[in-house]
């Protein structure tokens, strides 16, 4: 039997099948104690009790479906041996995704009455952290279990469902270093341990205690309960969805935005630093490159922004620091929470909003978008050329933090660039093609889709929806949304006709 044989493909496939079918078991249990999680809605602050006993049954019942949909691929796997190579943890990797966000959308077609491409775009925007939203009235469309499923799926995907199912299921060997980094954010780096199973409990249990320590300070500040258990989910993941219309800005509370604010920070660094910081001490954030670049873009350009406000005087110093501090690291981070109208301030403030949207935080952090890391990459890769044009003999690598960057870093990284400036660029003449939009709204869509931040500007800004896009529209915004969480290459290596061959 040759590797191009059919049957190669389907052990292939029947070998991928077992991961698929337990993560789709973990979904229907997300699902179901999300139903649960609902009635810590108080009736006294407006939710209705016989709605959220009513969705709780459709979440029941989304979850009864994902389960039943996983014992296919559990009997397909039944004895056959799992060895997951790079090609295989790439399939396993891509599709897991792609199931997750198909049955993701089930309670919201059975709870709302949404239609396939809504839900579809809302699970695949709450999975990959992106925060767009096609709800126009989101208090009064969902209720509270809804609500808790929504917010839940940024906390599911924003430190990555494969690394969560690589934390919690034992035995899969060297496979499970294949599926982590298949899914890993930003250039490889050093591990937090040899044992990668030991690096996902790692991350997750930090990733745990932070998104605890965000709900108790959140509740401190006076926000309810529910509201700050599901803000939290969303805050920790970078995400950007709020069971408010009005965002976080509605809370009108400065304590709870501080608060958030402090955990967009935390959730863009690489958390392989709080790791470190237990035996290193705070040196270690100082000491790295990238950390360094991370703290000085924020207040620089919160700084500049600041001052455009004073001098245009449409802020006062006290509210210019409030709504420019909050905004840069909503969009920087890509979590897209908002506090105010962006697109009401001058083009030098939303110009720079705009460079941001590049940005992304840490590796290894849940932000989306490029990473400062290969940002300060390509800087490198470009004041090195400059060099080699009044120094052609000039021999000097790649440098950064006193440490050489591999070849095929700085080549991945400017591949990388190339392909995330494409995929907005085709992704906004497809939405161009299907909807009547002007430039600015079809190329922010895609941007906003692509770097995972959900907010952008003209039609899609921060007081506005997707709700207006086709439905073809919406599809091609959500395949966006996951090639900038994968990253590009691990699911466009699916469209290569020599993945499927040796």
């Amino acid at each position: 039997m040759t590797d191009n044989d059919p049957a190669h493909k389907y052990s292939l496939i029947r070998m991928t099948a077992r991961p698929l079918g337990l993560l789709l078991l973990v979904l229907s249990a997300s699902i179901a104690a999300c139903g649960a999680l609902g009635f810590l809605a108080d009736p006294a602050l407006g939710w209705d009790p016989e709605e959220t006993a009513q969705d709780f049954e459709h979440m029941l019942r989304a979850a009864f479906i994902t389960a039943i949909a996983a014992i296919p691929f559990l009997l397909a796997s039944w004895r056959v041996p799992v060895r997951l190579g790079r090609r295989e943890a790439l399939f396993v990797v891509s599709t897991i995704w792609i199931a997750m966000g198909l049955f993701g959308s089930v309670p919201y077609v059975m709870g709302a009455n949404m239609d396939f491409a809504d839900a579809l775009f809302e699970a695949f925007s709450g999975l990959t952290t992106t925060g767009a939203t096609i709800l126009d009235d989101i208090e009064g469309r969902l209720s509270a279990p809804l609500h808790m499923w929504r917010m839940a799926t940024h906390w599911l995907g924003g430190l990555g469902i494969v690394v969560l199912f690589v934390a919690l299921m034992p035995g899969w060997g060297v496979g499970s270093k294949r599926l982590f980094q298949s899914e890993a954010a930003g250039p490889q780096t050093g591990g937090i341990s040899p044992r990668i199973r030991d690096t996902a409990k790692t991350l997750l249990l930090i990733y745990c205690s932070i998104t605890v320590v965000l709900i108790g300070a959140l509740w401190a500040a006076e926000m309810p309960l529910f509201d700050a258990v599901t803000h939290s989910f969303s805050t920790i993941a970078t995400g950007g969805f709020s069971i408010k219309n009005g965002s976080v800005g509605e809370y009108n509370n400065l304590a709870i935005e501080l608060t958030i604010l402090a955990g967009m920070l935390l959730a863009g660094t690489n958390f392989a630093l709080f790791h470190r910081f237990k035996t290193e001490g705070y040196g270690v954030f100082w000491r790295t490159p990238e950390f360094r670049v991370y703290v000085l873009l924020v207040a620089g350009a919160t700084l500049l922004i600041t001052s455009d406000m004073l001098i245009n005087a449409t802020h006062g110093l006290g509210d210019a620091l409030r709504y420019s501090s909050f905004q840069v690291v909503a969009i920087m981070t890509g979590t897209g929470f908002g506090t105010a109208d962006y697109e009401q301030w001058s083009t030098l403030s939303r110009s720079l909003l705009l460079m941001l949207y590049f940005c992304g935080g840490m590796a290894g952090s849940t932000t989306g978008s490029m990473k400062l890391i290969r940002i300060m990459i390509i800087v490198k890769v470009v004041l090195h050329e400059i060099r080699l044009g009044f120094r052609p003999t000039l021999v000097a690598p790649i440098r950064l933090g006193g440490s050489t960057v591999a070849e095929t870093v700085v080549r991945g990284t400017l591949a990388y660039a190339l392909i995330f400036v494409a995929t907005v660029v085709i992704g906004a003449m497809a939405v161009a093609a299907l909807d009547p939009v002007d430039l600015t709204t079809a190329l922010m869509a895609s941007l906003a889709c692509v770097a995972n931040v959900g907010p952008g500007l003209g039609a899609v800004g921060p007081t506005d929806n997707y709700g207006f896009f086709s439905d073809g529209s919406k599809v091609i915004l959500s395949f966006c949304m996951l090639l900038g969480r994968l990253e590009f290459f691990s699911l466009l290596s699916l469209f290569v006709p020599s993945f499927w061959r040796r």
